[in-house]
């Protein structure tokens, strides 16, 4: 120990003593910090599919909460942006100029937390516009909420920098409610440049109005389930797509957990911990409906619980899934980057910083 840190003094004394090794070590941190967006992610005819944030409300140091990146068209959309999510689509160097749309499933806090650091941040990256805010009915209030919230930073900002780098209007959000019309299953909220993103139903009751979303991009096409217990709109809407990101509660980890809230006194703890299994879906549940749509690839995300150990933890969190068949099962990660090349059948999988 003292031979260990008797080098990391010397070390510090060496570098202390020599401002020129300071400056390099300081120079090559800034050139990583500020290499350019990765706008060829936008612009090469691939539907990208990045997870970044596949986390839930229960703390897991290794996921962000919840958020989706789907990037096709020119754009990039976010189908939630839950806290800690922003900084992964930051330091991945996901184009944060091109950012078109939030799309919100539902207005939980797991979802919605990180609102204000992606308006105020993808204004700072480059985006020149108002972002629009995608949701069901009242996501009005949610955008009310946090525009009044950043106000006064959105001024200073604009005064300190000047408006021809932060136009006024970047810093802005417009919410765009998107009710389904009576007598339908579903409503477009955005089509243009081949890419249609449709809107549908789920079932988070008590959660008055939830949504999933389906992309569709030049032959290629990916569903979101947002928060939902199993669902027939879910089967619906998923058929015959490429990638079906679906929620996953592991509903017999969670008894387990409850049985010891109950045990160490904390009756409150069971009780929530109780009423959160029959407003979401199972892992194997969620395979169920992903067979009978007859998708390719389900992936998990938004995990519950989270922080499990990785293989023990990984290992029960699928025990009650049937394997095998033609459907691909696998357990989504912060940073996992999904590519759908057009008029393909590939599905390729890498990490998105490779």
């Amino acid at each position: 120990m003292i031979r260990r840190m008797s080098l990391v003094v010397a070390a510090v004394l060496l570098l202390g003593g020599c401002e020129a090794v300071q400056e390099q070590l300081i120079r090559r941190g800034a050139e990583r910090t500020f290499l350019p967006d990765r706008f060829e992610l936008a612009d090469d005819g691939v539907l990208h599919v990045v997870l970044c944030g596949t986390g839930s409300p229960l703390p897991d140091p290794a996921r962000a909460a919840a958020c989706t990146a789907v990037i096709a068209a020119g754009r990039m959309f976010l189908v939630d942006v839950g806290p800690g999510s922003w900084e992964n689509v930051q330091r991945w160097r996901l184009p944060r100029e091109r950012l078109a749309a939030v799309l919100l499933t539902h207005f939980h806090s797991d979802h919605i937390g990180d609102l204000g650091e992606t308006t105020t941040q993808s204004w700072i990256g480059g985006r020149p516009q108002p972002l629009e805010v995608i949701g069901p009915p009242g996501v009005e209030a949610v955008v009310e909420g946090f525009a009044r919230a950043y106000s006064a930073d959105a001024g200073y900002r604009t005064v300190h920098h000047g408006a021809d780098v932060l136009p006024p209007e970047g810093g802005r959000t417009v919410a765009k409610s998107a009710p389904v019309p009576p007598g339908q299953k579903d409503v477009v909220v955005f089509d243009g440049d081949g890419l249609r993103i449709t809107a549908f139903p789920v079932d988070h009751a008590p959660v008055e109005a939830a949504y999933g979303y389906r992309f569709d991009y030049k032959g290629r096409s990916v569903v979101i389930s947002g928060d939902t217990k199993p669902t027939a709109s879910i089967v619906e809407h998923a058929r015959g797509t490429d990638v079906l990101v679906h929620e996953a509660l592991a509903a017999h980890i969670i008894r387990i957990g409850t049985e010891v809230a109950r045990e160490k006194g904390n009756a409150r703890l069971a009780k929530m911990s109780t009423d959160i299994i029959d407003y979401h879906t199972t892992p194997a549940q969620a395979a169920e409906e992903a067979r009978q749509a007859g998708v390719r690839m389900l992936v998990y995300t938004h995990l519950v619980p989270g922080a499990l150990p990785p293989v023990i933890g990984r290992a029960a969190f699928m025990s009650e899934v049937e394997t095998g068949g033609e459907l691909e099962i696998v357990m989504g990660e912060d940073g996992m980057l999904i590519n759908l090349p057009a008029e393909s059948t590939e599905i390729e999988i890498v990490d998105v910083l490779d």
